[in-house]
């Protein structure tokens, strides 16, 4: 089941964001779809006791999320942008290492966490050591409480019990 659970999270997507419905086009996308999952299915699906239920939930929140994500990026990239164009950005400008300890206990958790620090603008994952992670920002907005709502967000799809 986990392959076909993968096929559809990278068929779906693939399909919408193609915009190509031609046979070979869609072909194309089955193919590279079939392989990745046969490939990345464990990746995916590391928690064998989820029920199909509790995985479109999964789904369903994890879209949701990357509205909300996508919406923290445009929000970061304006912030990258006055800071740039500023004529006082030698002042805003204050990159630091920040270090963090995250609640996530899962790894696909820890993952979604330090990609989407790193989808912002301004901030960019550097290491994750089990649940440390270290972070760098461009500026004390960007640094300031950097994992909070996406960590909480991320737990609420990923964590059960959390």
């Amino acid at each position: 089941m986990k392959y076909l659970y993968s096929f559809v999270v990278l068929f779906a997507p693939w399909l919408v964001l193609s915009g190509k419905f031609d046979p070979l086009h869609v072909g194309m996308g089955v193919l590279c779809s079939l392989l990745v999952a046969w490939w990345c299915a464990d990746l995916l699906f590391q928690d064998r006791k989820s029920s199909t239920g509790d995985r479109l939930r999964q789904l369903v929140a994890f879209t949701g999320y990357t509205g909300w994500l996508f919406v923290q990026i445009i929000r970061a990239n304006l912030h990258v942008f006055r800071v740039a164009f500023s004529p006082r950005m030698n002042r805003l400008l204050a990159p630091r290492m920040v270090e963090f300890d995250t609640g996530l206990e899962k790894e696909l958790s820890r993952f979604v966490l330090a990609n989407s620090i790193t989808l912002t603008p301004g901030t960019v994952t550097v290491r994750v050591d089990g649940s440390r992670f270290l972070v760098h920002a461009l500026t004390e907005t960007a640094a300031h409480d950097l994992h909070g709502a996406m960590e909480r967000r991320i737990a609420n799809i990923f964590e059960k019990g959390r």
